[in-house]
């Protein structure tokens, strides 16, 4: 009882470890873009996937997905005005009185803000339309998900009843490398690089077989 307890309590500070990791790398990456993207490499980035995109699926499935990230843009950052009141709190407006803090609206660092302000809402735009390619490809992964379920749960009936080894190296580690996956996809969704329109199905397909390979090796008294 000690040990399970121990390695519940090990196992549980691995996931939050890895949760927090994964947001502190969210956050470095929202400074870095802040700091050193340029507008124009951005916008270059978002027309090659673009194109990427369109060539691997076609147009009319390209514009449904567009109109689909488009659409969760509007609802989310828009319709809630958090674009419009980020750029009224961080520039200020030489035709609107403030105070005696008119001067400072012609300072050259209000140029470079604004430029910041738009690679951080051009990312999450570019973010957003990289979730919109994932779902697009949900049926393949659902196909994916089932299959990997039924061979692993197989797989798993027959040690059980060959009395064949489950490893729980191979299980732990299935699920390790399963949650770095999805945190760096989540990561990778903010990179100012064009990433292949075919790297979704292929990350999922590898996903789907690791956990497969967890369920295979799960433990036999469960």
């Amino acid at each position: 009882m000690l040990d399970n307890s121990h390695d519940s309590q090990e196992g549980q500070g691995v996931w939050l470890w890895t949760i927090a990791a994964g947001l502190i790398l969210f956050i470095m990456e929202f400074l870095l873009f802040a700091a050193m993207v340029p507008s124009d490499w951005e916008r270059r980035v978002n027309q090659e996937e673009l194109a990427a995109l369109v060539q691997a699926v076609g147009p009319r499935s390209a514009n449904a997905i567009l109109d689909r990230a488009a659409g969760w843009y509007d609802a989310a950052f828009i319709q809630t005005r958090l674009q419009q009141y980020s750029y009224r709190l961080l520039l200020p407006d030489p035709h609107t009185p403030a105070y005696g803090m008119e001067p400072l609206a012609t300072n050259p660092i209000w140029p470079w803000l604004r430029g910041r302000l738009d690679v951080i809402w051009g990312a999450l735009a570019l973010a957003l339309q990289r979730v919109a390619v994932l779902f697009s490809w949900w049926p393949f992964f659902l196909m994916l998900f089932l299959a990997a379920w039924g061979d692993g749960w197989v797989r798993r009936r027959i040690r059980q009843h060959s009395f064949a080894y489950a490893s729980p190296l191979a299980h732990a580690l299935s699920l390790r490398v399963i949650v770095w996956l999805l945190v760096g996809v989540g990561t990778l969704f903010l990179v100012p690089i064009v990433l292949p329109a075919m790297g979704m199905p292929i990350v999922g397909a590898i996903v789907a077989a690791l956990f497969g390979l967890a369920l295979a090796n799960t433990q036999k008294r469960w």
